[in-house]
Order: structure tokens, then sequence, then C-alpha cells
């Protein structure tokens, strides 16, 4: 399935994931985030029958992917409702979420979702430090031990900063003991809040170059070593983000990018997905695009790489592995 949209968006050169920000309230206050203190800013959060709307026009666009995060999606109440909501539309959908109410929550939203990626990014007491929470990380995998005998697909997402560069061993033992994949990827810069806790590239390098060596001996990290390999050599790529994905703030503002630009298309309330697609401006907006190499979000660079048709990367990730059924 992954493999025909993917094909489908590059004849049609329109998004098939929809990620969306349902809120930015949070219950972290994380040193590497700082979603939370925009909180405040996205006050007139989108209604539930306004998300439902929302989600009625990116069908009618094309789109059949629908992520919901934050923030912390899990202090939305209705949660449940908009997840539900995107199955009936046939959406496949995925949750990323800090795990903190997983264990009160998991039975509300777990049928309703196919993918679910829990934060954690040290695998002992670092972890709640980074994300200023108490008694995180041990909620986070009762949470996940909780979700693990349903059919979503449960995935450790870890974030490396310099707060965390020896940690990467600690957290595959993690996954191993939980018998879930992990991902890593190195933190996105937000200005004026995190610059300092950047890693340098002969850090990443050396950090990366590690996770690549437990890859090889068979612990289950889902990066690919094409992806690994671009963060530890810094290459450049081509960015095929906006062909992709679209992005939804928590106030409705239509985005083609995760950090870098700050282009708004729009809002959901009254701005067609269609629409956006198919202008001129944002065909212009997606080519130019392309020269963009500033981020490294796993996703990004992973997607992008599968849009190009990049041979190696082909060969490991879909011709050898599950990629067309997800």
């Amino acid at each position: 399935m992954r493999f025909i949209n993917l094909m489908k968006s590059r004849f049609f050169h329109s998004p098939f994931r929809l990620i969306h920000d349902v809120t930015y309230r949070c219950n972290c206050k994380c040193k590497i985030c700082e979603r939370w203190k925009k909180s405040l800013d996205y006050k007139n959060e989108l209604t539930t029958e306004e998300i439902f709307e929302m989600l009625n026009n990116a069908k009618k666009a094309g789109i059949i992917m629908y992520a919901a995060q934050g923030g912390e999606p899990l202090l939305r109440k209705d949660l449940p409702q908009l997840l539900q909501y995107a199955k009936k539309l046939n959406f496949v959908t995925t949750v990323i979420t800090n795990g903190f109410y997983l264990k009160e929550r998991f039975y509300e939203i777990l049928p309703f979702i196919d993918y679910l990626f829990v934060s954690i990014d040290s695998n002992d007491e670092l972890h709640d430090e980074m994300r200023g929470l108490k008694g995180l990380r041990e909620k986070a995998i009762e949470g996940i031990r909780l979700c693990k005998n349903s059919k979503t697909k449960i995935t450790i997402n870890s974030v490396i900063s310099n707060l965390n560069l020896d940690k990467v061993e600690g957290l595959v033992e993690l996954s191993e003991e939980l018998e879930i994949p992990i991902i890593f990827q190195p933190m996105g810069v937000y200005k004026g809040y995190n610059e300092n806790l950047k890693p340098t590239q002969p850090e990443l390098k050396k950090t990366f170059s590690k996770i690549i060596e437990l890859k090889k001996a068979g612990y289950k990290i889902s990066n690919s070593y094409y992806y690994l390999q671009y963060i530890v050599r810094n290459k450049s790529y081509a960015c095929h983000a906006p062909k992709c994905f679209t992005y939804v703030k928590p106030n409705g503002n239509i985005e083609s990018c995760c950090f870098i630009i700050d282009k708004v298309w729009g809002n959901v309330k009254e701005k067609k997905f269609k629409e956006i697609f198919e202008s001129k401006e944002f065909k212009e907006f997606y080519k130019k695009m392309e020269n963009c190499n500033k981020c490294s979000v796993y996703a990004v660079i992973e997607t992008s790489l599968a849009y190009s048709l990049h041979p190696r990367y082909l060969f490991e990730n879909i011709f050898t592995s599950n990629f067309f059924k997800a």
C-alpha cells in the first residue's frame, strides 16, 4: 500500500499524508522541544466538528494517511472520536505520544490506530529530566506493554541531542526487552530555544555510526542504513516532503514543512486541500523545495529517498522488506 501511495504521489504530485498537531498543550516541559511553550499562542484549537470536516476535505484531496501529534495528543478528550472518524473514512492512522497517558486511555484509542510511536530518549532517569516530567519513562513503558497485544504497530521514537549521545545502547536494549522496533533521529532546532543542545557533526557521526553497528548486529532499528549513513556523512538529498506531506497546526493553519519554512497556505476552515495542491503557487513551491537539505527528520529523508526512486534505498526498504504492507 505504501509503495502504491508513493507512486500516486509521484504521478499527481499531491500529498498523501496529513500530519495534524491536534494541540500544543503538553504535560511535559521538554528541553529539546518548545511546543509546550506555544500552547498559549494556539488557544483556538480546531473543534471536533471542524476536524471531521478537515478529514472529509483531506479525503477528497486524495490524502489517505492521518497522523495525530502535539504537544501531547492524548490531552485532547475527543482524540478517540477523531481517530474513529478517520478510520471510518479509511485513513491509515498514526498517533505520536510521550506515553504518559497511555495506561489510562489506551483502550479508547487503540482500536482506531494503525501505528503508535512512543517517544523515549533514554532508558534511565535522564529521559524524565530531558522531558521535564517525573515518572514519564516508567509510565510510557507500562503503556507500551498494555498496547502490545493489539494489531497496532508500536515503535519507540528516540530523538538524539547532545544530552543523550551515549544512551543509544540502552535504548536498543529497551527495544529488545519490549520486542518492538526503534527509530533514531537528530533533534530538530527551534530557534532561540534549543540550539545549545544540537550535536556537532562529529558527535552525530560517532553516535549514528554506533547505531549502524547495532543495526548490523540484529537489533530492531527501523531506520534504513541509507538514512543512517546520510546522517553520518552529512550528505545532501532532494527534499520531496511537500509533495508527500501536509501539516495542519492546532488552529487549522495549513503548512508544507515541519521545521524550516513557515509558509502558511490558508486555514482548513476556509481553504480546501485540493485547491491548494492544484494551485500553480504550490507546484512552484514544492519544486523549489527540492534543493532544501536543512532538516534531518527521519520521515522526510526516508520518504524523499523513496520518492526519488533511489536504487539502493528501494532495494533495502521495498524489495527486501515489508514496505508494501504498511
